[in-house]
């Protein structure tokens, strides 16, 4: 039999299946992201994919490999796209931005934002909906 974890472990699994491991997979097996949903969680992992490598500290290192490149692919295309994306994000305004960047590309893989962990809840607050709305906004341009 395989190891599927601790009670609370299984929970997850059960209410969210494999899109448990990030705030944005919790938000569409939610429902949060709308009819749209699937594209705009697509969106934000293949951002939250290309982002880190980048921005992260330090070089991705490995036992195996040498010290003598960065991190990521090396795709000077793929790091205009961060860089502009990141750009029209800051663009939108500071609460939006931070918005965003809970939702998609601060780690969060068993819990959190708490302003998300309140609307799976079903326990929500105006500014529990006010900081997803603008999530929402910032997805829904980057989706276009």
């Amino acid at each position: 039999m395989p190891d599927r974890g601790n009670d609370r472990t299984a929970a997850k699994r059960d209410k969210f299946g494999t899109d448990g491991g990030d705030a944005i997979g919790r938000a569409y097996r939610s429902g949060l992201l709308g009819e749209d949903g699937q594209r705009l969680m697509q969106t934000a992992r293949s951002f939250h994919r290309a982002y880190w490598p980048m921005f992260g500290i330090g070089q991705i290192g490995c036992t195996l490999g040498d010290r003598s490149g960065g991190g990521g692919d090396g795709s000077l295309d793929r790091e205009r796209w961060v860089v502009k994306t990141v750009q029209r994000v800051d663009a939108m305004g500071r609460d939006h931005r931070r918005a965003f960047d809970e939702l998609v590309l601060d780690f969060n893989p068993d819990y959190g934002p708490l302003w998300l962990d309140t609307l799976i809840a079903k326990q929500s607050c105006a500014n529990s909906q006010a900081k997803l709305g603008l999530a929402l906004r910032v997805l829904n341009e980057l989706a276009a």
